[in-house]
């Protein structure tokens, strides 16, 4: 008896290890360093769309509607002048709420925004920095913004980051890459 799971216990040791010593596939010759994505123009520093992965989604909230597009550098340069006003700009996404994506911030080389999404009525990814985006919302006055959610995620936690010069409140945002 004690021989029959001596032989058994051995039988399957000596399983598993020639399990353990099959000799994996040879290791893939690396591959030659790949060039350097090339910064493109009106992106903001390091937001570079080829080192990112493809959205599932692109379309979030309302369907954007707005035909003429307000340069971000515009509403950057102004916003007093386009106050309560409904536009449709668009900028790289810089920075997204990482608890629920209830808010992002578009940048391009000249300013930035910050989005915050009408009634938290939808959310984006959380994973789409460096993403280009279209944006469609009301550009709310600098009293109806104090409180707004901040690039330091703290959602009503009285956040101390810079906040963007210029903030508005989307019904919709596309992405465009």
């Amino acid at each position: 008896m004690h021989m029959s799971r001596l032989f058994v216990s051995l039988a399957g040791l000596t399983l598993l290890v020639a399990a353990c010593n099959k000799s994996e596939a040879p290791a893939a010759q690396a591959d030659p360093p790949a060039a350097l994505p090339t910064q493109v123009p009106g992106q903001p520093q390091g937001a570079v769309a080829e080192s990112i992965k493809p959205l599932a989604q692109k379309k979030f909230g309302q369907p954007v509607t707005e035909t003429k597009t307000t340069a971000l550098t515009d509403l950057t340069k102004e916003p007093a002048k386009f106050a309560e006003q409904t536009v449709r700009t668009e900028g790289v996404v810089s920075a997204v709420c990482k608890s629920m994506g209830c808010w992002m911030e578009i940048a391009d080389t000249t300013g930035k925004a910050h989005i915050k999404m009408a009634g938290h009525s939808f959310f984006v990814p959380r994973d789409s920095s460096g993403h280009r985006a279209v944006i469609q919302g009301k550009v709310l006055t600098p009293e109806a913004d104090k409180g707004v959610c901040g690039a330091d995620d703290g959602c009503g936690q009285g956040g101390s980051a810079k906040m963007a010069q210029v903030n508005i409140e989307a019904t919709g945002i596309e992405f465009i890459d």
